[in-house]
């Protein structure tokens, strides 16, 4: 039996590690928050830890209301796909205002002379400050398809461990591929010095990641 648990939890791995690479949504909006703000890596690496646990834990709450009131009181799907579908709203909304103020704030950064005051004055920003908040509610808020048939495996005659087992083994992959898959990207960008080039319009770039994400979201899924 503990072989059948420990086989559950490694496909469990693999499916956590292989929805999380697909779903650029996971990594691409915080690399590009990163960037733009001037986090250091290890607060890029504790805002993904963050993101990460904030993400599976609305699926786990989600899921377990569903077993404990049943689905004839809670239609899962129907919560899920909500959730799926405001979630991918959110963010698409979201980078569409954060664009337009980027531009507006490229223009602004223009007339202010000197890379220096450009880096104070985006660093400054009221906007930019908040809106890494508008991340963690995306990752509240956005579902992980795959969680929710896996709370179920190992219910039953069998006990608690193994669906603590199987559960751990997802999610540990799921932030562990998430915080590879940021650092990265992080390392990667910051090789590229033709980027600074156009640092000030940083802000309008990162408007448009999490727009084009929410788009892949709302109109693609995962």
């Amino acid at each position: 039996m503990m072989s059948d648990t420990l086989f559950i939890a490694g496909s469990a791995a693999s499916i956590g590690f292989v929805h999380t690479i697909l779903g650029p949504d996971h990594y691409l909006p915080l690399v590009a928050m990163a960037k733009t703000n001037g986090w250091s890596a290890p607060k890029t690496a504790s805002y993904v830890t963050v993101c990460g646990i904030i993400h599976l834990l609305g699926t786990l709450l989600v899921g377990g209301l569903a077993i404990v009131l049943g689905l004839a009181f809670l239609n899962l799907e129907t919560v899920q796909s909500l959730r799926a579908d405001f979630a991918g709203w959110f963010l698409l909304c979201f980078g569409a205002i954060y664009f337009a103020w980027g531009i507006h704030w490229a223009k602004r950064a223009g007339r202010t002379v000197g890379r220096s005051s450009v880096i104070d004055n985006q660093k400054n920003s009221n906007f930019a400050r908040c809106a890494p908040f508008a991340l963690f509610a995306f990752f509240i808020l956005g579902p992980c398809e795959p969680l929710i048939p896996l709370m179920s495996s190992g219910v039953g005659d069998t006990g608690w461990l193994p669906s603590v087992l199987v559960l751990s083994a997802f999610c540990g992959t799921t932030i562990l591929t998430m915080l590879v898959c940021v650092m990265f990207f992080y390392y990667g960008v910051s090789r590229f010095s033709v980027i600074l080039r156009f640092e000030k319009y940083m802000h309008a770039a990162t408007g448009m990641v999490l727009f084009v994400c929410g788009c892949a979201l709302q109109f693609h899924g995962h």
